[in-house]
């Protein structure tokens, strides 16, 4: 039997089903691997037959109630499904022929040593998300090329190996970020794969679920880092209990759907808004310490910035709410007094005034003050989000507003794990984002005054 190195859309791996019983008969099954449905296992029965062979799958359906566990014993390998579930069934009238259809939560492609009926639980697991290589720059090739004496390149000797790394602590997990490689022989010859994927590590084996709360942590970063969707793209796990010491690749029914999405342009990945320099090992290990208590100002954003078709409506919603939550935790700052109402109560221009301090960033380059453009940012949200506000804005403010408020909240997610940044990082005037807002602004003939209405640049 060959071993099965991965599982893409489209494929179809059919093969027998092992429920792990004693003296239950093998069950013929197809696994199909789906952009839109993840995957889905396929199990052809007869509901009228009176053999042994015919009850097992008739009894998961009619009852709704397949194995936890399943074994798809395939000819280019076995195959492990975690965590099944009944997904519905069809029957045909009068023959009595059926399919069932099962939903497992994780699919494994190994097979595991012990009590088939024990949820999966790995010590290590690595997932492939993008931006990872960009940012870090880490490879795996280093190239050894042999010139003669008028230096022309002989021979050209190409080494890969897993040097390059960044590694630190969140809780109980070991993480990094680290160089992997792959050689694919064919007949038009070798092609070399590397990239940088993310890695974490447990004292003891745990369930999937805790590995990728880790890794959603670094993945929730790099989407304000790179400011576009970021995505997994595969996940693959090690650990004892699985029968070669290898990598396995993991489909993750939560997941598997997102590798789908388009990838990042070069362009989206080519001024990411902090380096690894800034960050290090410290500042991704403080992003995860405050991840839980800074959740409601990083779920919002994140989930607007991953959407790649969202409106710049929902853009402005989401980043306004997440800078409300962030302007509670981040509290009092000097001059917001600027911003309180008429009966000195905060309001939201207050909190996003906090956020905009909390940047460092001298923002003068499209508005006349901080407490202009605190009141245009929370003017154009509250005229959204309430009724009784009249029309929607003007799109070309709210087209300038989204785009701000998306770049403070990407500011406030690398300040909250960097705060020590560079004093160029304080500055802003040289970064490419913030150029390129100056130049929106400048383009449109637009600028924001100290009342927070937009007016005619001169």
């Amino acid at each position: 039997m060959g071993t099965r190195r991965s599982v893409q859309f489209g494929d179809v791996i059919t093969g027998m089903l092992v429920d792990g019983v004693d003296g239950t008969p093998y069950v013929a099954a197809t696994l199909l691997v789906d952009e839109q449905l993840g995957v889905r296992l396929e199990v052809p029965y007869i509901t009228t037959s009176d053999t042994a062979a015919g009850e097992t799958p008739g009894e998961w359906f009619e009852t709704k109630c397949p194995p936890k566990n399943l074994l798809l014993i395939a000819l280019e390998g076995n195959i492990s499904l975690f965590d099944c579930r009944y997904s519905g069934h069809t029957v045909r009238h009068p023959a009595g022929i059926a399919v069932g259809k099962i939903t497992p939560a994780d699919v494994v492609l190994q097979d595991r040593k012990g009590d088939h009926s024990d949820p999966l639980e790995v010590k290590e697991l690595r997932s492939d998300i993008d931006g990872l290589t960009e940012w870090t720059g880490f490879t795996a090739i280093t190239r050894h090329p042999s010139v003669d004496d008028e230096n022309r390149v002989k021979k050209l000797d190409i080494e890969l190996r897993t040097t390059d790394e960044l590694i630190w602590t969140q809780g109980q997990a070991d993480m990094a970020l680290r160089t992997t490689w792959s050689c694919d022989s064919t007949a038009e010859g070798l092609t070399i794969n590397e990239g940088v994927m993310l890695h974490s590590t447990f004292p003891a084996p745990v369930p999937v679920l805790t590995h990728l709360e880790e890794h959603r942590k670094v993945a929730s970063l790099m989407t304000f880092i790179f400011g576009c969707p970021i995505t997994w793209r595969s996940h693959s796990v090690r650990d004892q209990r699985f029968t070669e010491k290898r990598f396995s690749q993991l489909i993750k029914q939560n997941t598997v759907k997102e590798a789908a999405r388009p990838d990042p342009t070069e362009k989206q990945l080519r001024h990411p808004l902090a380096s690894p320099s800034q960050i290090g090992s410290s500042g991704l290990e403080a992003w995860a310490a405050s991840y839980e208590t800074w959740g409601r100002f990083i779920h919002p954003a994140v989930s607007a910035l991953n959407s790649p078709r969202t409106t710049l409506e929902n853009v402005v919603v989401n980043a306004a709410v997440s800078m409300e939550a962030a302007g509670h935790l981040i509290g009092e700052v000097d001059g917001e007094n600027a911003t309180y109402d008429r009966r000195r109560r905060k309001t939201t221009a207050t909190f996003i005034y906090r956020c905009l301090a909390r940047t460092g960033w001298d923002w003068s380059g499209i508005c006349e003050s901080r407490v202009g453009l605190a009141r245009a940012l929370a003017k154009n949200y509250n005229t959204i989000k309430h009724y009784g506000r009249g029309d929607f804005p003007d799109p070309l403010e709210t087209y300038l507003v989204s785009s701000t408020a998306t770049l403070v909240v990407r500011l406030l997610a690398i300040r909250q794990a960097a705060p020590d940044a560079t004093s160029e990082f304080d500055s802003g005037r040289h970064f490419p984002a913030y150029g390129r807002l100056v130049e929106d602004f400048k383009n449109n003939g637009l600028f924001i005054k100290c009342d927070g209405l937009f007016a005619v640049s001169s």
